[in-house]
């Protein structure tokens, strides 16, 4: 069973590492993101606090690893929509970015990633419709359904 509490804290830094079923990430407790409405879903709407990591072993990739903090068992693969020659309409975005209050300058888009695994291969998908809008500036995240009907749930990467 992986274990999903922080394996070592470092109070000079203040940086944490989990255990995840990415590997090992380390997390810098001041650049932890609070999402005040968690994410959608019946699982995670309670995950209110986050932290990105590169992929372990492979820092290339543009894939993230963000992991709950106050939901430690809970992590999801992100990547920003472009990183992936994915696009979220100009239009679109600002519609979200009105919706939430949010400036542009602040305002980065990124996509929750599934892997799906299938007999000796698999492929990933990423979440069009719902993406995450975290303001920079202040921290803080949202998990956004855009309007737009031409997103999916599962765009195939």
């Amino acid at each position: 069973m992986t274990d999903h509490t922080p394996i070592s804290q470092n109070d000079t830094k203040r940086s944490l590492t989990y255990t995840t079923k990415f590997g090992d990430v380390h997390l810098r407790e001041d650049r932890l993101i609070s999402f005040p409405k968690g994410l959608l879903g019946p699982l995670f709407h309670d995950c209110t606090v986050f932290g990105l990591s590169t992929l372990p072993d492979a820092d290339e990739s543009p894939l993230l690893v963000m992991q709950c903090i106050n939901k430690p068992m809970y992590s999801f693969l992100v990547a920003d929509p472009a990183s992936l020659s994915l696009e979220l309409d100009e239009l679109d975005k600002r519609q979200a970015l009105k919706e939430l209050g949010l400036s542009r300058e602040d305002a980065q888009f990124l996509l929750i990633i599934t892997l799906y695994e299938h007999g000796d291969s698999f492929y990933l998908t990423a979440n069009m419709r719902a993406p995450l809008v975290i303001d920079s500036r202040k921290r803080e995240g949202f998990q956004h359904i855009l309007a737009n009907p031409k997103y999916t749930t599962q765009q195939k990467i």
